[in-house]
């Protein structure tokens, strides 16, 4: 497992040359804003926003190969136009508040037989990622003496009560040669930090060690507020393996540094649509964001429709600790353009965002990797009101947007760059599409930060210069949203 190359200042590009090296660096072509020149303060950071001046920054990621070995890079764009800077070899990025100012913080990972965790805080002159600070995976002494071992897990952060977490969710692997992997002993854990990132607490949730349904338990994962939700997409309901499940889990009142479990959804819980059937995968992906909850069911089939999908829209009480469900949504619904169609995984990404298709709403943008005519995966987005039928879908053949379908774009993961004005900007990646030569280069656009309509502007997101040697799949993900 290869460590992560760490930029020095945000406002610093670095340029990566053979795999793991870093071959220079320039200074950024801008100044850094008036805002950026004073300390973060107090306050509610809007995510990736890592030098607290009430733009976020635009973090997109992307994948570069080198050999047989292929691993993350991340490029962050700074709002002020200073020049971007590249994490080569970094694993996963998340965005989350972890000291409570106005900056936004960053958790980048990795699993494999060497995993590793490390956080970086915002500072006024972007991402303070050389002094990242070490987390240790309570599970990684578990893999340290076996090369057969290793872990794969997600991790989100989440701040409420005064101080910050690290919520880690996951399965043990073991690598059987011929026989391929095998998953096991799941888990999820709860770090609490103090003001210096180091953790004063560790709660361990361990789920069965040697269970058929443990598979890819924990690989979504979503926090907010006082709040973890985690899926469970394998998880066995009535006797139908993959039907899937959602774990809910929110702060003790009597220790806010533990969780307690609250609920466990399936397509069978009270008023939620629809019946838990085999391979629906349920809580393959989540977005959650102020209470408002969108569940993921890529594997949902309609009739004989293999893997059409469905999401459930919810909100989570959390003072209640109660949910309500709002109608499912698949493309059969009414006014949602197209149809469901065998392989759709209508579903399959998701993010919340406020403001895209009515004042103040919230929304969902949801990824389906269908075809476009002929042209297996091309891709789709579709956002949709969480609560009312406004909907709204975009291909690389709509109107505007740039690009054009072709078979294998994955034209359908989504993101979310916050507005500070309660408007968001969506953000479509195409990781694999062709360009300048390069099969699966990869495309990344955005909207022009207003209420979608038939006159929204979209942009390409250029690749920075000097983007890393055998980068591909740009637009395979967005670190903007929590």
């Amino acid at each position: 497992m290869n460590r992560p190359v760490w930029a020095i200042p945000l406002t610093t590009a670095l340029l990566c040359g053979g795999l793991g090296s870093i071959a220079a660096a320039t200074p950024a072509s801008a100044e850094p804003s008036a805002r950026a020149a004073v300390p973060c303060t107090a306050g509610v950071p809007l995510a990736s926003d890592f030098d607290g001046d009430g733009t976020a920054d635009l973090v997109v990621g992307a994948k570069r190969t080198n050999g047989s070995d292929t691993v993350r890079v991340q490029s962050i764009q700074p709002s002020d136009g200073g020049a971007a800077v590249w994490l080569a070899d970094t694993g996963e990025l998340r965005t989350a508040d972890l000291n409570g100012d106005v900056c936004a913080d960053a958790l980048v990972f990795s699993g494999g037989h060497t995993p590793w965790l490390r956080a970086a805080l915002g500072t006024p002159d972007g991402l303070d990622v050389a002094d990242a600070t070490d987390v240790v995976v309570p599970q990684a002494a578990d893999v340290a003496d076996d090369a057969r071992r290793s872990l794969t897990f997600e991790v989100a952060g989440l701040r409420h009560d005064g101080f910050s977490q690290i919520a880690i969710s996951g399965r043990h692997v073991v690598d059987l040669g011929e026989d391929g992997p095998e998953e096991y002993g799941a888990y999820l854990d709860v770090l609490s930090l103090d003001s210096s990132l180091a953790v004063t607490t560790t709660q361990v949730l361990t789920f069965p060690k040697i269970s058929r349904d443990i598979w890819d338990f924990g690989s979504a994962l979503a926090t907010s507020g006082r709040t973890i939700v985690v899926g469970h997409p394998s998880a066995i309901v009535n006797r139908h393996y993959g039907a899937g499940a959602v774990l809910i889990y929110s702060a003790d009142t009597a220790d806010p540094t533990h969780v307690v479990l609250r609920k466990t959804l399936t397509q069978n819980s009270a008023k939620v649509p629809g019946t838990a059937e085999a391979y629906d995968f349920f809580g393959a992906t989540l977005a959650l964001r102020n209470g408002r909850l969108a569940i993921g069911a890529p594997g949902e089939a309609d009739g004989k429709i293999h893997a059409s999908g469905l999401v459930q829209p919810m909100v989570w009480h959390e003072s209640k600790l109660t949910y309500t469900a709002y109608r499912a949504i698949t493309q059969d619904t009414k006014g949602v353009p197209g149809s469901n169609e065998k392989d759709d995984q209508f579903g399959v990404h998701l993010a919340i965002a406020r403001g895209l298709t009515a004042s103040g709403s919230y929304d969902i943008l949801i990824g389906a990797t269908e075809a476009y005519g002929r042209l297996a995966d091309a891709g789709s987005v579709t956002v949709a009101n969480l609560t009312r039928p406004l909907y709204r879908t975009y291909t690389q053949a709509t109107k505007g947007v740039p690009g054009n379908p072709q078979a294998g774009d994955e034209f359908c993961h989504v993101g979310v760059l916050q507005g500070s004005a309660g408007t968001d900007t969506v953000l479509i990646g195409a990781p694999g599409e062709d360009s300048y030569g390069i099969s699966d280069y990869g495309r990344a656009i955005r909207s022009d930060g207003k209420r979608l309509s038939s006159k929204t502007g979209w942009s390409s997101i250029g690749v920075p210069p000097d983007a890393p040697t055998g980068m591909v799949n740009w637009g395979f993900d967005f670190a903007a949203t929590p």
